[in-house]
């Protein structure tokens, strides 16, 4: 299924228009709201349209427009990839093709929950812009609210604006097996135009849209020395570190352990956190402006997949990782698999003990806190010297 962004505009046109309420009331109701979506078969599109129509929600469509949605309906029903939603980034236009199930947002049935065939199509009373964007934007609002939340899997988040026009959300989380996921993704309000030609606010999320480093097993660790790396290379005035970590370990501390589902979470399996520190004597490589170098990184994040990723810093100062595997291992480019300002590198450390005190990765938070204590004891020193 596609997944959308609503842009801040939209939520509040839904808000103000009333339409927000109207949902909130179905959803407390006897009757209640359904989970909504899924994948969709043509005829059965066919019969819904029908059915709307005996039902009198076609009968208001706006003339100025009835012609463009008809054609463009039919040519979704027939040959979705060939029509698309056209979105501005700052530095490049996305067509993105449309998907056969997206009809359930344009053609009112999910709309229809909650709207008369008197109101459907008039957009203008409910302050949009556009009929399309009117039935679109309630209907993927309609849909956002009956899948409710997942928040018991729910990671460590923050959100960091770039200046190349990007809003990226970050979540260090797990999977369903507990393995580690980093993922990124860009929710920036990027000028839109739906599949009929009318401006929207809101989107579809795009490949583009989405960064991520997906690691195997025990490996947080291994993400978090780097991050300290990065940390001391660049000089960079850490909140986390200034007093050797004190404070972290202490919150750390407070957060208890979470988890169960993995052997790991019930204690036995922490190592010693020298094992995490080789190779920290070396630096982290840096890119060229074509992300590319010829130095191999000693900082690895493994994965289950024919590859790894490899820890470098940007030709800017920003920390990133690249996914390698044997076919461009050895090449100089490096492509970016996920990217870390300087800023971020606070909510590194302490995501990933959140994540690991939550049991939501297969690390303990004892492993890492027990890594940041190493990292400022005088046997850290003594373990360089000993075996430079």
């Amino acid at each position: 299924m596609t997944t959308y962004l609503l842009y801040p505009e939209a939520l509040e046109k839904i808000k103000q228009s009333g339409i927000a309420e109207r949902v909130e009331k179905l959803k407390q109701s006897e009757e209640g709201l359904p989970y909504l979506g899924g994948s969709l078969l043509q005829s059965e599109i066919v019969d819904i349209v029908n059915e709307l129509k005996e039902e009198g929600y076609y009968n208001n469509l706006p003339k100025d427009f009835e012609e463009k949605y008809k054609t463009t309906m039919n040519g979704i029903l027939r040959n979705p990839e060939d029509h698309f939603w056209t979105i501005k980034r700052t530095r490049d236009t996305i067509q993105e093709p449309c998907a056969l199930e997206e009809l359930s947002i344009f053609m009112g049935d999910i709309a229809s929950l909650i709207l008369s065939p008197e109101e459907i199509w008039d957009y203008k009373k409910f302050g949009f812009d556009s009929p399309s964007a009117f039935v679109t934007t309630v209907s993927t609002y309609i849909i956002q609210q009956s899948r409710g939340s997942s928040s018991y899997k729910d990671g460590y988040k923050w959100t960091r604006k770039r200046n190349d026009g990007s809003e990226i959300v970050t979540e260090i989380t797990g999977d369903i097996n507990a393995d580690l996921r980093v993922l990124q993704t860009d929710i920036a309000p990027y000028p839109t135009t739906d599949p009929f030609g009318n401006a929207i606010e809101m989107r579809p999320e795009t490949s583009a849209d989405r960064h991520a480093i997906a690691a195997y097993h025990s490996t947080e660790g291994s993400l978090f020395v780097a991050v300290m790396k990065y940390i001391e290379q660049q000089n960079i005035q850490s909140e986390h570190l200034k007093d050797e970590g004190k404070q972290l370990i202490t919150w750390g501390k407070e957060l208890g352990q979470g988890g169960g589902t993995c052997a790991e979470h019930l204690g036995g399996f922490d190592n010693h956190p020298m094992l995490f520190f080789a190779g920290y004597d070396f630096p982290i490589p840096q890119l060229s402006k074509l992300n590319e170098t010829e130095k191999p990184t000693p900082f690895w994040i493994g994965t289950d997949f024919d590859g790894d990723y490899g820890a470098y810093i940007a030709h800017n100062g920003d920390l990133v990782f690249s996914f390698q595997n044997k076919n461009n291992a050895k090449e100089p480019r490096k492509p970016i698999s996920a990217r870390f300002l300087p800023e971020d590198a606070d909510h590194l450390l302490k995501g990933l003990i959140y994540q690991s005190a939550r049991g939501l990765g297969r690390t303990s938070a004892n492993q890492l806190l027990d890594i940041l204590k190493y990292r400022f004891s005088s046997e850290f020193e003594e373990d360089r010297k000993r075996y430079k």
